[in-house]
């Protein structure tokens, strides 16, 4: 099979061959027909964030394809059967072994390109909003990077709840597609201080619940923006890692709770029942078209160089996806 490897010296992206894995007793052999493209990728091929140990060197976290070939455990899939879903590594390739209890069935309204967009965003964006926070008890959000992939499908399964009110943070050019998509509130980031924002439109009170990529710079500014038992969920560091002149006693006067997270380094067992419960709660959710996969390019994957340069430039509204032929 082809795959796209990393030049060990320059970090260059190139085609190379390999056979293919064979599935362990519960995986599957996916024939992989489109990928999604993550700031993780980008991360991985500098060589600031290894795959766990056991998972494919090559690189992609999600993609949607054919069975072809299944364990000797699997039963609940067949060969033939289109899918997508979730791996540790692997994906920008021909073949991907995918574990059987981390795929599920292709929507048949959604191409190959679409299904490769939801496993990532939308799991990443579910397991903070219902399994690290409660967002069914939340009367206001605030989403940083309301255009990314993860802000797009936080936004959407947010909306799902009635009389909940979601502010988001964006850069100009993006403001307007953020508006259009639904959001009450769009703030520029790049001109105007969200915190004195959140502040004037709350009368005060704060956000119930802070979704942030930023890390350090948005730090004390979302302690700030948070109300009364608020909830702060970092998933990504884009904004550096060291905060100075943290003030602990407004953490403590507010109640408020401050949670990291990731997927990829979750435990098999645990990503298993987070798809699991994932379908359960927002799978009809997709076949009516309330949720859908947000996708901003769609590529061939000899484009793979221009994909990833797209995302580190920041110019992306949704995904990115690759498909393979």
């Amino acid at each position: 099979m082809k795959y796209v490897a990393i030049h060990s010296g320059t970090k260059a992206l190139y085609f190379s061959e390999k056979p293919p894995s064979d599935p362990g007793r519960n995986e599957v052999l996916v024939k992989v027909m489109a990928f999604g493209v993550n700031r993780a990728d980008l991360l991985q091929r500098e060589g600031k964030y290894p795959p766990p140990q056991g998972a494919s060197e090559i690189l992609g976290l999600e993609c949607s394809g054919v069975i072809e070939k299944c364990g000797v455990g699997v039963k609940q899939w067949k060969v033939g059967d289109e899918v997508t879903g979730l791996v540790d590594g692997g994906a920008y390739a021909e073949f991907c072994v995918m574990d059987a209890g981390l795929i599920w069935a292709k929507p048949e309204e959604f191409s190959h390109a679409q299904a490769a967009a939801i496993p990532e965003v939308f799991l990443t964006a579910y397991q903070s909003l219902h399994w690290l926070g409660n967002i069914k008890e939340a009367e206001s959000i605030l989403i940083h990077a309301a255009a990314s992939g993860v802000g797009l499908a936080a936004f959407q399964i947010a909306k799902l709840e009635e009389d909940i009110k979601i502010f988001g943070t964006a850069s100009s050019g993006k403001v307007d597609f953020c508006k259009k998509t639904g959001y009450d509130y769009v703030i520029d980031y790049t001109s105007e201080d969200f915190s004195k924002i959140i502040e004037t439109q709350t009368s005060g009170q704060g956000v119930d619940f802070i979704l942030d990529f930023i890390g350090a710079n948005y730090f004390n500014d979302n302690i700030k923006s948070l109300s009364e038992d608020g909830i702060l969920v970092i998933l990504a560091v884009l904004g550096g890692t060291k905060v100075e002149g943290i003030n602990l006693l407004s953490i403590l006067a507010k109640r408020l709770r401050i949670q990291g997270s990731t997927l990829r380094s979750r435990s098999l067992s645990y990503k298993r029942k987070l798809v699991s419960s994932f379908h359960h709660d927002l799978g009809k959710y997709f076949l009516k078209g309330t949720l859908k996969p947000i996708v901003y390019k769609e590529l061939p994957w000899q484009e793979i160089e221009l994909a990833h340069s797209i995302m580190s430039e920041n110019r992306n509204i949704g995904k990115i996806i690759l498909t393979v032929a």
